[in-house]
């Protein structure tokens, strides 16, 4: 990785802050795509004044420069150690001035911190399906069931189950635009029934119909589905989706839209309220009651194998 131009644009904007690099540029066994944006956290020592025009709790400052992208999230050390949502198992730091003056690294801190608890968080994820399975298993044993809400929650814990084998066998984060390639590691390096769940896992979530017709009406829907949202970021995510399909690499595409939907982490009211709309984003084809409970049984069989 070139870290010349990462060092100039940090130096050039957030003099005498430390940063450092997360994600796939910070991974040694990912290939970053082009369309791959660098996240950058820089902290500053919150008894030193800083010009807080660039810091900010709840958005990256979104930077670019000739066709590199970069997102930097600018924290006091208090709030980036305290901020549930930064984690990350690898990372490449840039020293500027605050560490010079303190003991301990908090950016090696918060690395570490994620580590001891890697495990305990999986653990805690699988317990979680589990529950959200049995409760889809009790919705299916009624008379009357919504075919369509059950289709898009099956269709979440199948990749919630995916990513969790990520997790597992690689020991590592999973990595929306590199989901495909983690995906084919895990199958690379396991055994056969493995390989025979991930499998599984790709055709309950129909990276199988993956074309660009599929693709595009995805990324229409999902469009307008996020249209009020933070449209600098928006952008970062469809320069992806169209790098991807200029490419032919839908399944990637696919598997990151459905990233996306994953995270935001919509509650049922909000599903219950879009889900026509989720599930054109999400390209679900509606299935019969005993397809559903042969793959819910399926999916906890999955799960509770890798408690």
């Amino acid at each position: 990785m070139d870290n010349e131009h990462i060092f100039y644009l940090l130096e050039s904007k957030f003099p005498e802050l430390d940063s450092i690099l997360i994600g796939c540029h910070a991974d040694n066994r990912i290939i970053p795509h082009e369309c791959c944006e660098y996240d950058l956290i820089s902290i500053y020592d919150d008894n030193i004044l800083f010009h807080r025009d660039w810091a900010s709790k709840k958005k990256s400052n979104v930077l670019q420069n000739s066709n590199r992208v970069y997102e930097v999230l600018v924290l006091s050390a208090q709030e980036f150690i305290k901020n549930p949502n930064i984690n990350y198992t690898n990372f490449v730091q840039f020293p500027g001035h605050v560490l010079k003056s303190n003991i301990v690294n908090h950016f090696l801190e918060k690395c570490d911190r994620y580590h001891k608890s890697f495990n305990f968080m999986i653990k805690t994820n699988i317990i979680n399906n589990i529950c959200e399975i049995t409760n889809l298993h009790s919705l299916l044993s009624r008379d009357s069931v919504d075919e369509r809400f059950i289709s898009f929650q099956l269709k979440m814990i199948s990749l919630k189950t995916l990513k969790i084998f990520i997790h597992f066998y690689l020991n590592s984060e999973d990595r929306p635009s590199h989901l495909k390639y983690q995906i084919n590691l895990v199958k690379q390096n396991e055994n056969s029934k493995t390989r025979e769940h991930v499998d599984l896992l790709l055709e309950y979530i129909g990276t199988n119909r993956a074309n660009i017709s599929s693709l595009t009406r995805s990324e229409k829907s999902l469009s307008f589905l996020i249209r009020n949202e933070d449209s600098t970021n928006n952008r970062i995510l469809f320069n992806k989706l169209d790098f991807f399909k200029r490419k032919s690499m839908y399944v990637d595409g696919i598997l990151l839209i459905n990233s996306l939907i994953l995270e935001r982490v919509y509650d049922n009211q909000f599903i219950q309220k879009y889900n026509k709309l989720l599930n054109h984003v999400t390209d679900i084809q509606t299935k019969e009651k005993i397809t559903m409970l042969k793959e819910v049984n399926l999916l906890l069989e999955i799960n509770k194998n890798l408690i």
